[in-house]
């Protein structure tokens, strides 16, 4: 991702907005040093999640190859 792709400084806007909130919601609940803890885990994930993205790694594991007959369907009478 460069600095020059389309909605780059939106979506870094939203995520900033969204640190922002959680803070002040674990602010107004927890305190503040369990505010801090929170907005730093959710930046924290977004940065996972951008490096993720990044790396361009599989989004979830690839499907397993099937094992044999199905134990839950009878076997075929022929």
């Amino acid at each position: 991702m460069s600095t020059e792709a389309p909605g780059l400084w939106a979506r870094v806007l939203v995520r900033a907005l969204v640190v922002a909130a959680a803070w002040v919601m674990a602010l107004g609940f927890l305190g503040p040093g369990e505010a801090l803890l929170v907005a730093v885990l959710t930046a924290l994930t977004f940065v996972l999640l951008w490096l993720r993205a990044r790396a361009g790694g599989p989004a979830a594991p690839p499907p397993e190859a099937p094992r044999g007959p199905d134990p839950r369907r009878p076997p075929d009478e022929g």
